[in-house]
């Protein structure tokens, strides 16, 4: 509590120096020279010039946070991955801004490093953990798939190599960064209040209609429409790139509060989350993504199987299957829960078809055990190598995507990196002495796990801002643990 009381005072100490500085004469007549510059170019129809040099200034603002400040260069790189497709829909021009978050994670990369030659806590014993062998093994088979000999063009992989890359990053990054435990709740109170944000600007665009931008911005594309326009209503999207990422950061999230409720002793904090995994829920189901139907089901079950001894768990159970019950049999005639009912329905066009695709790609899957090599398969494959046999066939899966561009090594060895992340959260779990942390760990196992269930049926690892979660708490898998270790050592020592 004293070094965050010291924090605070130094930011307000920072934000006083810096009015003071903006109250001198030179500041005032830079401020003064801004707006007439902007008031003329608003008056000559150029204000696109006005948001673009404001736009400048606050991306330098950034970088300098990322390179001097790396922990507030964090938030606003999270922060700016958050919205960073919304400006495209609003202006209706197509605005880099994910490529310039990419670059700030480089930046915040550089900034750690050089804050954590002088910074102990920055340092600590990520290598020795499972997650990481495993994903530095994952790395080493990437490069490797730069060789497969049944890849078309490299063009691909570079472009997928510049992401994958970034994540990694961001791994380490988060490591570094979130290094005590009032910064691991911060970062989990930020996770879920932006999620929270987003969630219900979807309830909002199903409740009041989407904003005439927004509109306009997904008719001009006939084929993106048809995609949303479902069941006679538009599948919502909030601030991010598209349905898929808006119901699975929805999914993910509604499940981590939903368990951070259920062990939360003070009741205002209790209610305050059960009404944010509410939100969380009705804008997963807004999404009009079916496979998220089964996060809820699949992360409650598992939190079930780990607490099983646990009465409130019981309860959970109880609930959980009654709340499936009513979405699949209840006599409500609604576009959002027909669409919800879907997922079970066996008799689905699009189900079946997706099965009857597995089933014919399976003899090229078993022949290939490198895969046809990275972004050859899907609309990857038509961009980078489109005369490639993979080329335009539509893996509509996660997993199979992996099998058909890393074929069944690379499958295999991208299950096992999950596996290792789901025996780690239990198993850290059950060693952990602190019930905070406790909790902690296993809502966000539960989580993780809800993400790849829905692999099964979509590409659902990959986006921002949800790539950013699920790789940066995978790091802190090991952080968590290590507070409960240095924890129980002082407990040792006091008694």
């Amino acid at each position: 509590m004293a070094s965050l009381h010291n924090h605070k005072q130094d930011y307000f100490r920072k934000v006083k120096v810096l009015v003071g500085r903006l109250s001198w004469p030179v500041g005032i007549s830079f401020l003064l020279i801004l707006s007439l510059i902007s008031g003329f170019l608003a008056a000559n129809n150029m204000v696109l010039i006005t948001f673009a040099f404001g736009g400048v200034l606050l991306c330098g603002l950034i970088v300098y946070s990322c390179l001097f400040n790396p922990l507030r260069g964090y938030y606003l790189t999270l922060l700016t991955a958050f919205f960073a497709f919304y400006p495209t829909r609003l202006l209706n021009k197509e605005l880099p801004i994910s490529t310039f978050v990419e670059v700030l994670v480089l930046f915040l990369f550089l900034g750690t490093y050089w804050a954590g030659r002088t910074n102990e806590n920055h340092k600590g014993n990520l290598l020795k953990s499972g997650i990481t062998i495993l994903l530095i093994i994952n790395i080493l088979y990437f490069i490797v798939e730069l060789f497969n000999p049944h890849m078309g063009t490299p063009a691909g992989w570079f472009f997928n190599s510049k992401r994958y890359s970034v994540y990694i990053l961001f791994f380490v990054i988060s490591y570094r960064l979130i290094n005590t435990p009032e910064r691991f709740r911060y970062f989990l109170k930020f996770w879920v209040v932006m999620s929270f944000v987003t969630a219900l600007y979807g309830c909002y665009q199903q409740w009041f209609g989407l904003l005439p931008m927004e509109l306009n911005y997904i008719k001009n594309d006939p084929h993106e429409f048809a995609l949303l326009f479902q069941g006679g209503v538009i599948r919502k999207f909030s601030f991010l790139d598209g349905v898929v990422t808006f119901g699975n950061l929805s999914g993910s999230m509604s499940v981590l509060t939903t368990i951070l409720a259920l062990n939360e002793k003070v009741k205002k904090r209790k209610y305050q989350l059960a009404f944010v995994a509410i939100i969380l829920f009705l804008g997963m189901s807004y999404s009009g993504t079916r496979t998220t139907t089964v996060m809820m089901p699949a992360g409650i079950a598992l939190y079930v199987l780990i607490t099983l001894k646990n009465k409130a768990t019981l309860m959970t159970l109880f609930i959980t299957f009654m709340s499936v019950l009513f979405v699949i049999f209840a006599p409500i005639d609604n576009p959002t829960l027909n669409r919800m009912r879907s997922t079970f329905d066996s008799k689905d066009e699009s189900l079946n078809v997706r099965t009857m695709n597995r089933q014919s790609i399976q003899p090229y899957i078993h022949a290939h055990p490198m895969g046809g090599g990275i972004a050859t398969s899907g609309v990857e494959g038509m961009r980078f190598n489109p005369n490639h046999e993979l080329a335009g066939f539509p893996p509509d899966s996660g997993l199979l995507k992996l099998a058909l561009d890393m074929g069944w090594i690379g499958l295999a060895l991208t299950m096992l990196l999950y596996l290792m992340m789901l025996y780690q959260g239990i198993h850290y779990y059950f060693r952990m002495k602190n019930g905070e942390y406790k909790n902690y760990i296993v809502a966000i196992t539960c989580a993780l796990f809800s993400i790849m269930v829905t692999l099964y049926a979509q590409v659902s690892v990959g986006q921002i801002p949800n790539a950013f979660f699920f790789y940066g708490v995978m790091s802190l898998f090991k952080r968590l643990m290590e507070f409960d270790e240095k924890e129980q050592i002082r407990n040792l020592i006091n008694s």
